[in-house]
């Protein structure tokens, strides 16, 4: 399973990017989403655009709740898209992760291995994107999140 945060400041174009990635990526497999929701009702939010994008499975993190499965956190919701077979996992926010990043806006952040302003986003930077998800390590050769 591949892993890629993609992580921004408020209104930089986060889940615009994820839903054209998750579009992309469906071309080679299934596609789980998790959002980070720091103080949002889990109702509210973007999952709900992750899921019309064609993500498999959407999952919103909220003060140690998981919409879906109960309590949680990034570990725990990325060992659920774990079992449920998911290919690859476009993650919104967590800029404190070990998860490599795409930073959007930008923001300053580690591990980040790509940057880009949404007011860019054409087939080309959607190509090299993909390609990029498509090049990274499994996320369990990784070091915990």
């Amino acid at each position: 399973m591949k892993v890629i945060s993609v992580v921004g400041f408020k209104k930089t174009g986060k889940t615009t990017l994820i839903e054209a990635l998750v579009r992309s990526l469906k071309r080679y497999g299934s596609v789980g989403t998790i959002k980070h929701m720091p103080g949002h009702d889990l109702e509210e939010g973007d999952t709900g655009r992750h899921l019309d994008a064609g993500s498999d499975l959407a999952i919103g993190i909220n003060e140690g709740w998981m919409r879906m499965t109960g309590p949680g956190n990034l570990d725990s919701a990325l060992d659920e898209m774990e079992r449920r077979g998911m290919d690859f996992v476009v993650v919104e926010g967590f800029k404190g992760s070990n998860l490599p990043k795409i930073a959007l806006g930008g923001i300053s952040v580690e591990n980040a291995v790509m940057e880009v302003e949404i007011s860019d986003l054409d087939s080309s930077l959607l190509e090299g994107a993909t390609a990029l998800v498509l090049s990274l390590d499994d996320h369990r050769k990784r070091p915990s999140t």
